[in-house]
């Protein structure tokens, strides 16, 4: 069966350019992401997940606070695609908690009903 995937881009902005700099450096483990930087308060990542995965990522509009961000916009591409550690089949489902160092899925409003879980972790369900 193959897997249909998404590219989304996530800008976001952070209180101070401290906390933009720590959540890439969370994010940058996310097996989803392949890209993430920051210039001064403002966040940019790259991710590349199952189509049926981007309610994970859009939810972020609505809740950037569960990312420490004031702000947030997603944009999902259509006509550009990248790559992702999972992405490119090199994520094992091993781990108790998220390489991002997120709670556990279990305590996400959007588990088992948006989302899977995270890949790398043994609560997924992909």
């Amino acid at each position: 069966m193959e897997i249909h995937t998404s590219t989304g881009i996530l800008i976001g902005e952070a209180p101070t350019s401290e906390n933009a700099e720590n959540i890439v450096n969370h994010g940058k483990k996310c097996p989803y992401s392949a890209h993430y930087m920051s210039i001064d308060t403002l966040i940019m990542g790259l991710f590349v997940m199952p189509s049926d995965h981007t309610p994970w990522l859009t939810y972020l509009e609505d809740h950037p606070d569960v990312m420490g961000l004031n702000r947030a916009e997603v944009f999902l591409t259509k006509n550009v695609q990248a790559s992702s550690p999972w992405s490119r089949g090199e994520v094992n489902p091993l781990l108790e908690r998220a390489p991002c160092d997120s709670p556990p899925c279990t305590g996400c409003p959007l588990y088992t009903k948006e989302c899977n879980g995270c890949p790398a972790t043994v609560y997924y369900r992909g």
